[in-house]
Parts: structure tokens; C-alpha cells; sequence
């Protein structure tokens, strides 16, 4: 009996043996030939670890690389000022009044004005004609002696001077230009300098008839009219 059960022990045994047998061999399979998709598999990637660090280093070497761009411009237009050079049209140029004045008359670039004196000039002369006659007279008619005290009669016509301060201006980039008032007597005393010939030869006629009407008041008291 005892050996009955000996023997269903045995195989008791046995079987369990080879189902550790199995079970081990299955688990050296695991071992050899793979790894389980828990443990070896590899971390689905994910956007927000491995883009953002690259995107950030982009975004930080653009922003590096154009503070570098705009200190360097910056540097440049600074040195620029510093020699000389002129800088870009965009930028605006800080200019500072200098003690300078500049006065002129402004009847001198007047055309009336230089009309008027044209025809003191006739008067002025015709005087010195005048006197000249007389001295071929025995007697000087009375008429001509109140022509000539006529004639004789001085008239000023000066006016005061125009003064501009501060005419000149000096700039930061070593320039010196005219102030804004001193700018437009410039441009108008240019434009007087081109309208001179025309003018020269109106006023010679302005001389010319006045003479003309003075002479013809002469004849009339020389011949007792």
C-alpha cells in the first residue's frame, strides 16, 4: 500500500518538476529574446519635451542675434557722429543756435525803392546842370533859381535795419547751416541777384524820363514861359 502511494507520490514530484522546468524555461525565454513592452518599450515621444527645448534655443538664438544686430547699428551710428560721417536721412539731426547776428535793409532789395533813388539821382544831377547854366546867365530867372532849391531838396529814405540772431546754426554731426529766418533772406537776396539785370536796365529808363521831364521845366523858365 505504501508503496502505491510512494509511487503517486514520485509522480507527484516529477510533474511538478517539469512544470518548474516549463515555467523557468518560459521565463529564460523572456529573458534571452526580448523585454516586456511595460518595462523596454520606448516612452512615446511627446511634443511638449522635445520640441519646446528646441524652439525655445531657436527663439533665443533670433533674439540674440538681433539685439546683437541693433547694438551693432547702434555702435555704428554713434561712431559715425563721433567721425564725421553723415548719418541715415531717417534719423533727425539736433542743431543748436550759435551767437551770430546778420543785419540788412530791406529797402535795398526793394525795386520801388531803387526807382525812387534812381529818380533822386536825376534830381541830383539835373542841379549840377542847373548851376552850370547860371553861370552863362546875367540874370538867373526866377523860376529856375525855385526849380533848382526844388531839386536840391534832400529826402531820406534809409529805414531801420533788419538784425537776425542767432542767423547760424551748428549740428551734431559737425555741420553748420543757416538758421530758418537767415535761410529765407538768403533765398531772397539769391532771387534779387538773378532779377538785377532786368531791374538795371528799368531803372536806367527811370532816369532817363525823369531827367527828361526835368530838362523840359529848364527850357520852359530859360525861355519865359
Amino acid at each position: 500500500m505504501f508503496y502505491k502511494h510512494w509511487k503517486k507520490i514520485a509522480l507527484s514530484l516529477t510533474a511538478l518538476f517539469w512544470a518548474g522546468c516549463d515555467d523557468s524555461a518560459s521565463s529564460s525565454e523572456v529573458v534571452l529574446y526580448g523585454c516586456p513592452d511595460d518595462i523596454c518599450a520606448p516612452a512615446p515621444e511627446s511634443s511638449s519635451v522635445t520640441e519646446n527645448p528646441v524652439s525655445s534655443s531657436s527663439e533665443t538664438t533670433k533674439t540674440s542675434s538681433s539685439s546683437i544686430e541693433e547694438s551693432s547699428s547702434s555702435s555704428e551710428f554713434v561712431a559715425g557722429l563721433l567721425y564725421g560721417v553723415e548719418p541715415p536721412d531717417s534719423i533727425d539731426v539736433k542743431c543748436f543756435p550759435m551767437d551770430s547776428s546778420v543785419s540788412y535793409f530791406p529797402n535795398d532789395y526793394s525795386a520801388d525803392n531803387a526807382k525812387f533813388w534812381k529818380e533822386e539821382a536825376a534830381k541830383h544831377d539835373a542841379v549840377d546842370k542847373i548851376d552850370s547854366i547860371k553861370q552863362t546867365l546875367a540874370e538867373t530867372p526866377t523860376c529856375l533859381e525855385n526849380l533848382r532849391m526844388e531839386l536840391d531838396q534832400f529826402v531820406a529814405l534809409y529805414g531801420a535795419p533788419t538784425i537776425i540772431r542767432n542767423a547760424v546754426e551748428k549740428c551734431i554731426d559737425g555741420t553748420i547751416r543757416p538758421s530758418e529766418e537767415y535761410a529765407k533772406f538768403l533765398k531772397m537776396k539769391e532771387q534779387w541777384e538773378a532779377n538785377l539785370p532786368a531791374l538795371d536796365e528799368e531803372l536806367k529808363k527811370v532816369y532817363e524820363d525823369k531827367m527828361k521831364e526835368i530838362e523840359e521845366r529848364i527850357n520852359k523858365c530859360l525861355n519865359g514861359d
